[in-house]
This record gives C-alpha cells, structure tokens and sequence, in this order.
C-alpha cells in the first residue's frame, strides 16, 4: 500500500486542499461561490513556489483544475495518493460532504501499512479555518488534530480566511496567515510528508466523518437500472455497476454519477441523505406514513421494465407528496431522444399520480438544472414531510398544562 519517501518526487503536490462547495445564492446572476477558495488556493502556491524549488504547477491541487471530460474520481484518486500534505479548510458545510470526508478518509488510508508495522503514521493533515466553526461541531476526526491555529493570527482565528479576505481593512491579516499557512505547508511536507501510496477510487472508502450527523434525514432514490440490467437495446455508457453510479449527463459532467451531485448538495443544506436504489427503498417509500421526505431520481428506460413498475404501484399513490419526482432528459443522448415518446407514455403509466404534483420536476434537461433545482425540491419535500410526520410527546408521566390564575384566586 505504502512506500518510504525520502525526498518526494518534485512533480508530486505539496498539498491537496480538500474543500466543500458552495452552491450560488442566485442561480441566475453567474457567479462563482468558490470563486474565493480558487484565490486562497493559487496565494499558497505562489508562496510554495518562491519557499521551494518546486515546478510550475506543482505547489497544490484542488478540484478546480477537473475539465469536462476528466475522469474525476481518476484524477482526485492520482492527487490524493501523491499529495505530500492533506489540507481540509474547515467550515460547517465541510463536515457535513460525504465526498470530503472521503477524501480525509482516502489520504489517511495511505498511512496504513506504517500503522500495521507499529510505526506512528505521518501528522500530514494541516488544517485551515474557511468560516469559523464551534470544535463541538466538529467529527472526531477533526478533533483529534493537534494544530494551533493562533499562530495565523487571532483575527484569522475569529474570522477564517473567508472573513480577513473579503474586507480590506483585514488585507495585512490575511497575507500573515496565508504565508504562514503555507510555510507550515512546506514544513510537514519536508519533515512529516505522508508517504506514497495507491488509492484506486477514494469514493469506496467510507467517510471520515461519518459520526457528524445532520439533524433533517432525506431519502435520495435512484430508480435506473445497473449495467447488468438494462433493458433490450440500451445502451451502457450511462450506467455503473450498481443503480447509484447512473449518470444520464455523462457527456458534460466527467462521468459524476448524479446521485453524487444529490448527496452533495443535500449535505450542504444540512440534510443527512440516505441514497440507495429502489429496492433498497420500495418498502419505506410505500409505507402509508412517511419515514423522512424523499426525492426519486428517475430514468425514464426504467419505466420500460416490468419489475420496476411493480414495485411502483405501492408508491404511485395520490396524497404522498413528501416524496418527490425528478426526471432527468439528457437532450444530447440521442438513443432517448429517439426513443421519447414510448419513454414517456412508460412513464406516465408507472409514476402517472408523482408526475402530475404540483412539486414533481418530469422534466430535467441540464445537470445545471439539476442542481439548480434540487435545493427547492429537497426544501418543498421536508415541508410536507413535517405535515404528515407523527409527532411523539417526550417519555415521563403527563403533567397537566398550565394556566394563569388572577391574584384572589
């Protein structure tokens, strides 16, 4: 899994920063939300580059640097397997990412074999404060770091980065801390680099932060076929091994699955997403009172196979608008295209009554959209979730309620 190293190579990133995005506040102005870590990121690599000899283009790596077409979980799983130093920049938004998480869990995977021989594994983990966050909030991950985050300043420490950035009045705070940040990078990366090793696909591994529970659940369901399933004549180049790989945008997106865009996006809005195929869910998702809002994901060549509509008709009932439909129609995917029509009348008579609420969303022609879109979607489900869900008085004896008495009584 791991190997000694004793210089590093030069091509490998000094650090990986590790960050949670950021979904813009008005989907219609353009702007870029993460516009703000892009500027901390590329200021700790013009630091590294004049504190080290190392090539251009080689000081750090985030996500930003994927392109359309990249193969990202390839190319996250090549940087995390040689990055020197693991940056999480630290914010509540980030500790409630599954796929940060997963990349901390990932990095640490790579200490392993030293911790399998007795050896200490390598404090590489240099954190950073994006917006301030209460340690009590923080997983057990996080809080068994050992970083004094007073040596960047105490007004990087009440602000974050984010905060001494954005004023000017803070434009001498925040060069303090980003050159002391980025020393400290420099530091571990010569003196405590985490050591090489291969991480095939880091969305295997499980979260590092998965005792750091949000407080709203949401059931995310994938109604698609796995590769092996497929109906007669579809393709496979939209599909994975299992329902929750389905990426019906995979032309635009670097094949993400969508369910991961969900995750993402629920995680950031403090949702506790529970995603999973249909038969994982058919049982709550038919049940007469519901067990927590839910979003269905559907492929419309699901609809075309028997077994699927079968297990709809439990579902497909007037009154359940806490569960919501979402339908994908990826307009550059020519075999659906051609195939339209059949596709939605398939539809219609396996999710006819979902389809026609006033919440459902049949017709979803853009990843951009999607994730537009699936902010309001999860919010409308979560309100008739809250309408329908049973409510428990708390455990004890009952106590009579109280009333106010006038001053003879």
């Amino acid at each position: 899994m791991t190997a000694s190293r004793p210089d590093g190579d030069p091509q490998e990133p000094y650090f990986f920063l590790s960050y949670a995005h950021v979904p813009p506040y008005d989907v219609t102005d353009g702007s870029d939300s993460n516009r703000w870590v892009e500027k901390l990121f590329r200021e700790l690599c013009q630091h590294i580059m004049h504190l080290t000899e190392v090539p251009s283009g080689a000081a750090g790596y985030m996500d930003r640097e994927l392109r359309t077409g990249d193969n990202w979980k390839e190319k996250i799983s090549e940087r995390l397997s040689t990055c020197r130093v693991f940056v999480p920049l630290y914010s509540p938004r980030y500790f409630e990412s599954d796929q940060c998480g997963r990349e901390w869990a990932a990095f640490l995977e790579r200490g392993r074999g030293r911790s399998d021989l007795g050896l200490p594994i390598p404090d590489a983990i240099v954190p950073a404060i994006w917006t301030p966050i209460r340690p009590t909030r923080m997983p057990a991950a996080a809080q068994t770091i050992q970083f004094n985050h007073a040596d960047l300043g105490a007004r990087y420490v009440e602000e974050g980065f984010y905060g001494i950035m954005k004023l000017n009045r803070y434009r001498t705070h925040y060069q303090a801390a980003t050159m002391e940040l980025a020393k400290r990078i420099v530091e571990v990366a010569r003196n405590s680099p985490m050591p090489r090793g291969h991480i095939r696909d880091y969305t295997t591994v499980p979260s590092a932060f998965e005792d750091n529970t949000a407080e709203r659940p949401i059931t995310v369901t994938v109604l698609a076929p796995d590769e092996d399933h497929l109906p007669p004549g579809r393709r496979a180049y939209h599909y994975g091994r299992k329902p929750q790989e389905w990426d019906p945008f995979r032309t635009s997106n670097g094949a993400r699955p969508l369910a991961d865009h969900a995750m993402e996006l629920a995680r950031a809005r403090g949702y506790l997403p529970e995603v999973g195929a249909l038969d994982q869910h058919a049982e709550a998702l038919s049940a007469d009172e519901p067990r927590s809002p839910a979003v269905m994901l559907v492929d419309p060549w699901a609809t075309t196979m028997d077994d699927c509509r079968a297990s709809l008709r439990g579902i497909d009932r007037p009154g359940r608008r806490w569960i919501t439909v979402m339908v994908p129609w990826n307009r550059e995917d020519a075999q659906t295209m051609a195939n339209e029509a059949r596709l939605k009348v398939c539809l219609r008579e396996a999710l006819g009554n979902k389809l026609t609420e006033p919440d459902a969303v049949p017709d979803v022609p853009t990843l951009d959209s999607f994730r537009n879109t699936l902010p309001e979607v999860l919010n409308r489900a979560s309100q008739h979730y809250l309408k329908r869900a049973p409510a428990y008085p708390p455990a004890g004896p009952s106590t009579d309620r109280p009333r106010l008495i006038g001053p003879e009584e």
